[in-house]
């Protein structure tokens, strides 16, 4: 067998002469290409021709990988597509430059490129693992050999023959790409392996998908709300909007079980828009039922901060109920700002801000952001994350790294709320530290909004705090 190679080698001869798509095929010894020919052929026949005389020698396993360019849509949005395309000829020659000649690599589309590792080497789990890790650092050099300014990252799945049960061509492509379908839920720069325990995951993410758009058809999405105290005068200081799904099968599944599936099936928008909505109706409730709550929070992925038109949308959500600005709060996970936010975030919260929303920054001590990103964000109360909570009345140092928060936030002139309060003696200590609000299991588990007020009756009650009813309206 010989290996015929359209373009030619070494990187940067690759960059100046190369063209785009590099394709690489098997042929009989002797004969050679005819290269119109080989240029139309189908990429994926292509790949699926090689693996399919790769399984058949038993030599070793042959494995199937694929690399695929982060954020290729923004980068092509920002940098235009002229400048990706050194950059992608960059991405197949850094791939093939970390392969062997006998394997084989092609340009899929636009932000995914596929090879066939030729079964000549063992290819066991963590030399693949390197080698993945060595491509996604050359990628890093991307700067230096393009038009393209900023680094690249990329997201890898691989999938050995060895794995499969009974191996084919297919059966090895659609591995690979379950694998990259993990490796892209933790991007950037993620890289997985295929498994079978992979496939019942992905099966049971698909049928979760499926349900959840039919989900908000039937209104089974819908908002619980956890209450926050303010530790000074024990009253209530507002509610956070915790999404959960009553399943008509598995019942009340966690955010943590679904959110992946709304985001695979492009449902985030609908989410928001749904939260939004019903923390507002939870407001007008509470107005009437003359339960006096300051402020309700409301959680924001990455995908609706970035949304162009999320000001607008929260601002006509605003208008229809009669709720001023200051009574709802957006609540920002601190790794977003800490992962410096894009310009499209920045505006968005900024926007926000002006039009008078709180910006909580959540899970506070998770995501090392700055000071200045604090303050650039226009950040209004910290919710320090419960990993620091924990203890805080017997732990010393639990105590020294949540009284720092403290004076941190003083001097910034920042609330702060200590979330996943469990107990009594955490609450006292936090109060003593000068913490301004709690949240947690010690006060109270969320709850569907026609329970609130029955919960702060029988609360304030108990604890003799006010609970601050004032006249009933209208």
């Amino acid at each position: 067998m010989a290996i015929a190679i359209l373009g030619l080698p070494g990187i940067l001869a690759s960059l100046i002469f190369m063209p785009l798509v590099i394709l690489l095929i098997i042929l009989p010894s002797g004969q050679q290409p005819d290269v119109p020919a080989i240029m139309t052929k189908d990429k994926r026949g292509l790949i699926v021709g090689c693996l399919s005389r790769f399984i058949d020698e038993i030599r070793h396993p042959t494995v199937a990988m694929i690399v695929e360019i982060d954020d290729y849509q923004q980068l092509e949005e920002v940098y235009g597509r002229e400048s990706l395309e050194s950059a992608l000829t960059f991405t197949q020659c850094v791939i093939q430059e970390h392969l062997t000649e006998a394997d084989v690599t092609i340009h899929l589309d636009g932000s995914r490129f596929m090879s066939a590792l030729a079964p000549q080497a063992p290819h066991e789990h963590e030399a693949m693992l390197n080698t993945c890790t060595r491509i996604q650092q050359a990628l890093s050099n991307v700067p230096f050999m393009t038009e393209l300014p900023v680094q690249l990252t990329a997201s890898i799945g691989f999938a050995a023959s060895n794995m499969l049960e009974r191996p084919t061509a297919e059966g090895l492509m659609r591995a690979s790409f379950s694998a990259l379908s993990e490796a892209r839920r933790k991007a950037p720069n993620a890289v997985r392996a295929f498994s079978e325990a992979m496939l019942s995951r992905q099966a049971s993410l698909q049928k979760i998908t499926k349900d959840a758009k039919r989900a908000f058809e039937q209104g089974e999405i819908f908002a619980y709300f956890q209450p926050q105290l303010n530790l000074d005068d024990g009253t209530l200081s507002g509610f956070e909007a915790l999404t959960r799904w009553h399943h008509p099968e598995r019942g009340i599944i966690s955010p943590a079980d679904f959110l992946p599936a709304l985001e695979q099936a492009g449902l985030m928008q609908k989410l928001g828009d749904t939260m939004i909505k019903q923390a507002l109706q939870a407001l007008t409730f509470w107005d009437k039922s003359g339960l006096n709550v300051p402020q309700i929070g409301v959680n924001f992925s990455t995908i609706e901060l970035r949304n162009p038109h999320l000001v607008d949308r929260i601002a006509m959500h605003l208008d229809v109920s009669n709720i001023a600005p200051h009574r709802l709060v957006i609540e920002v996970l601190e790794t977003v700002i800490a992962d410096d936010a894009g310009d499209d975030i920045i505006g968005n919260l900024a926007a926000l801000a002006e039009l008078g929303c709180g910006i909580d920054l959540d899970d506070f001590g998770t995501g090392y952001a700055s000071i200045t990103n604090i303050r650039r964000f226009s950040v209004g109360r910290i919710k320090i994350d419960r990993s620091f909570v924990a203890g805080v009345d017997t732990d010393s140092e639990q105590r020294n790294m949540v009284a720092a928060i403290l004076t941190m936030a003083d001097r910034l002139g920042v609330q702060t709320l200590a979330e996943g309060v469990e107990t009594r003696g955490e609450k006292d200590a936090l109060h003593a530290l000068g913490c301004h609000d709690v949240q947690g299991f010690q006060i109270a588990r969320p709850m569907p909004v026609q329970e609130t007020v029955e919960w702060a009756t029988a609360y304030f009650q108990r604890s003799h705090a006010p609970a601050h009813f004032p006249k009933r309206a209208g």
